[in-house]
């Protein structure tokens, strides 16, 4: 099933620095999106007043999308653990 899907995921976490960090590593796995996924699938990560905040947009089949939010999920968790 083709969909379209916009989304602004927010991590709050009230530590500018930690923010950052996490933000940053983040949009570094972000450049890494496939080349085949890159023309339906745009996702930015930035930092601001302590909170990551990640913004996608989508058009293509749902288990694309899912497997792209979970990767975003676990990007952040590992970030976690670092910081």
């Amino acid at each position: 099933m083709e969909i379209k899907a916009r989304a602004e995921i927010v991590w709050s976490y009230r530590d500018e620095s930690r923010a950052r960090a996490i933000a940053e590593a983040v949009e570094v796995d972000n450049r890494g999106i496939p080349e085949k996924l890159k023309k339906s699938l745009n996702v930015e990560t930035r930092w601001e007043n302590g909170k990551v905040i990640t913004k996608v947009k989508y058009s293509g089949e749902i288990e694309s999308l899912i497997v792209a939010l979970d990767d975003l999920v676990f990007s952040v968790k590992i970030a976690e653990e670092v910081t």
